[in-house]
This record gives C-alpha cells, sequence and structure tokens, in this order.
C-alpha cells in the first residue's frame, strides 16, 4: 500500500515556542551546539521521528557528525554499508544545490538509490527523509536530515521548510561567518584577518577546503611550502613547521567546527628576526592586551596549572569551549604548546 502523508495538527511556526527555539539557534551562533540547536529548530516545525546531520562534499565520503532518535548501530551500519549509496550525497556530488529536497524527490532509479531503499531504508525502519541543504566552503555542504517510520512527508511539510529555510539559512552563514572572524590571528597589536593572512583549510580527508588568494601567492612564490606540509602529522593538535622564507602553523579542528569538522588549518608568517629579551617581554604583554576577558581567564588558570577540565568547572564552560580559546590564545600569543605558554607569560605570572 502506498504511503500516505501524515496530516499535521496547528502550524507550529505560529506557536511561541517556535520563536523561542529561534532564538536559541540565534543566541547558539558560533558555539559548537549551533548546528544542533538548528536541527531542533527544523524538527519543530516538520513532524518526524529521527533526524541527522551529515556534512558532504563533492570529492569525499559523508561525515556523520550528529544524530537523535537514531540507535548507534544504525549510524554504524550507515558508515560501514552505506557511505557509498547514500543518494543525498551522491545527488550533492553530482551538482546539488542548497534548498530542501524529499527522497522521492531524488528518484529511485539509480543502482545506488535501489539499493539504499533495500539495504538502508529497511534496517533503519524509515518511510521517507526530508533533507535541508546548507553550503559552507569550497565543496562542502552541511545536511539537516528528518526521518519518518510511518507515512511520507506532505506537500505542506515541504512548504514549511521551503518556508523557514531562508531563515535558517541566514543563520547558518551567520554562523560560519562568526568562525571565520574568530579565526584572527594577532602580532602585537596589529590584527589581521583570515582571508588576509596565508590561509588553507584541509578537511579530514586531507581534501582542499578553501584556500585564499595569499596562501596560493605564497606557494607559488615558496616552492618548500607543500613539502613541509607533509611533515605535520594529523595527530598533531598544534604546530609550527619553517619552510624557506615561511613558518608554516598546522592546527586541528574540532568536530563540531562546521567549516572542516575534524580538519585542519595551515597559517603562513614571516620568519621572526631575532629579538632580545626586552623586545620579547613587550611583545607578550602586547598579546595580553588583545586577549578577550575569556582568554584572559583561561591564561590566568593555565598559569595557575589547572588543567583543561579543572579550567572548564572552575569557569562553569564546557572543555570544547576551554580548549578553542586555548587555541586562539596559542595563535595569538604565536606559541605552538602550554610549555612554551607559560615560558612566554611567566613574568606577568610570577606563582608560574
Amino acid at each position: 500500500m502506498k504511503d500516505e502523508p501524515i496530516r499535521s495538527g496547528p502550524d507550529p511556526l505560529a506557536t511561541a515556542e517556535w520563536y523561542s527555539r529561534l532564538g536559541d539557534v540565534a543566541a547558539s551562533i558560533g558555539t559548537e551546539h549551533f548546528h544542533r540547536n538548528l536541527l531542533s529548530l527544523f524538527a519543530l516545525c516538520v513532524k518526524s521521528d529521527s533526524g541527522w546531520i551529515i556534512r558532504y562534499s563533492r570529492v569525499a565520503p559523508p561525515d556523520v557528525l550528529y544524530t537523535t532518535g537514531v540507535p548507534s548501530e544504525i549510524v554504524e551500519f550507515y558508515n560501514k554499508k552505506c557511505l557509498r549509496i547514500d543518494p543525498f550525497s551522491l545527488y550533492w556530488k553530482n551538482g546539488g544545490k542548497p534548498g530542501i529536497l524529499t527522497l522521492s524527490e531524488i528518484g529511485n532509479s539509480s543502482p545506488e538509490s535501489i539499493l539504499y531503499g533495500k539495504i538502508f531504508r529497511p534496517a533503519a525502519n524509515i518511510s521517507d527523509e526530508l533533507g535541508m541543504f546548507f553550503s559552507t566552503v569550497g565543496h562542502c555542504c552541511f545536511g539537516l536530515f528528518l526521518e519518518r517510520e510511518r507515512g511520507v512527508f506532505s506537500q505542506e511539510d515541504i512548504r514549511r521548510a521551503k518556508l523557514v529555510f531562508p531563515a535558517l539559512e541566514g543563520c547558518h552563514r551567520s554562523h560560519l561567518g562568526h568562525l571565520f572572524s574568530n579565526l584572527r590571528y594577532t602580532d602585537g597589536t596589529q590584527a589581521e584577518g583570515l582571508l588576509n593572512r596565508p590561509t588553507l583549510i584541509r578537511d579530514r580527508h586531507d581534501v582542499e577546503v578553501f584556500a585564499n588568494e595569499s596562501w596560493k601567492r605564497a606557494v607559488q612564490s615558496d616552492a618548500s611550502i607543500l613539502p613541509m606540509l607533509e611533515t605535520l602529522a594529523p595527530s598533531d593538535a598544534i604546530r609550527t613547521v619553517h619552510a624557506r622564507d615561511h613558518v608554516i602553523t598546522s592546527e586541528v579542528f574540532d568536530r563540531d567546527f562546521a567549516l572542516a569538522p575534524g580538519g585542519r588549518i595551515f597559517m603562513l608568517g614571516p620568519k621572526p628576526a631575532p629579538q632580545d629579551e626586552s623586545v620579547g617581554y613587550r611583545a607578550a604583554a602586547e598579546v595580553l592586551v588583545a586577549l578577550t576577558p575569556r582568554e584572559r581567564d583561561i591564561l590566568t588558570l593555565t598559569m595557575k596549572g589547572q588543567a583543561t577540565g579543572q579550567i572548564a568547572q572552575s569557569l562553569g564552560i564546557g572543555k570544547g569551549t576551554v580548549k578553542n580559546c586555548k587555541i586562539r590564545i596559542y595563535r595569538k600569543a604565536e606559541v605552538t604548546s602550554e610549555r612554551d605558554l607559560i615560558k612566554k607569560f611567566s613574568p606577568f605570572f610570577p606563582s608560574a
């Protein structure tokens, strides 16, 4: 028997809860919880039984970032058996665009779609899927997916999803912009934005996601840069190596980082001239001034010998937030380890 659309009740977009959740989404822009809140908001306006957040690439396998209402064994099954037959992934690889898409709209004529229908849908006990695609940078996109165990998404569901898409996409773009703005490097008192400093971003499959023009020019002028990248192991949280004319700093992104979850960012800087002790002291003082209040709090507790977990507990924030702040502190201080950080700032913290 053909699946029938599930009839919805009162319009959820007219409820106070939806606008309250929209406020939660806006408040979480720039945090690790943003896309989870976005999925929750999406699910509030369209009735569903489970949800996924998947990062798609035109050149790499899908990357499951988060699920809700999905058994862990189904996620494992998808990762082992269904990455290459996911019709939404194939849609994106074949030139798909941001927007709203249902499983039925993709069609089931391709061998991959047929396999997906015969293998994954019965295993996951789903009858229909509704996807919302947001572009990120380069060749990638974020997909928010709602699933139903019975029935299909109605035209009213699709209309409602399309109605809220511009608002959710706007929040998503603001989130990405916030992430870019946080990737700022401070050299003394002069802040230089990500788009000006030579920068390369690769995903966890080592595929290029973003490279600005200054990076491309630097690679053309300094042939030693690309070979030196290969010496930077993916497991190194932060590491610096020296090319012929540049210093290369590599950092690993958290799995919640939207631009390239689990990927890496590479930034180039000029080789520093030798400095005497007084110059280094002044530079450290200038960095202290450039730190945000939160970063100064974390630096202070670090200098007191507190570990990441202790700092998180002391400040009432998550460990991930502490780690991200430490990375920004390292970048601003031009150090690559906590040991170097303590050495640089010990004159300001006598007890360290």
